[in-house]
């Protein structure tokens, strides 16, 4: 099963949303000076990491983002 479906689709999307709704909102806290802007980015940073954490346990498990050397060439070395 390589390709996500579109429930896992609208998963990321939805996480993509929130990410961008939080950031919105952080930007007009600073801007309007109710925290200061080294806060809000810290912030801002945190809650992107933490979406993204999130989203991927969801979607993906224990799976690791990106392959070893090991299981690459044992892959290429399957398909060819």
């Amino acid at each position: 099963r390589d390709r996500p479906t579109m429930i896992e689709q609208q998963y990321a999307m939805t996480g993509l949303l929130i990410m961008t709704t939080v950031n919105m909102f952080l930007g007009v806290v600073m801007v309007a000076e109710i925290i200061p802007i080294e806060y809000g980015m810290c912030l801002a940073g945190f809650s992107m990491a933490c979406i993204v954490w999130i989203v991927k346990k969801q979607l993906m498990g224990d799976q690791r983002l990106w392959e070893s050397p090991k299981q690459y060439k044992k892959r290429k070395g399957e398909s060819i």
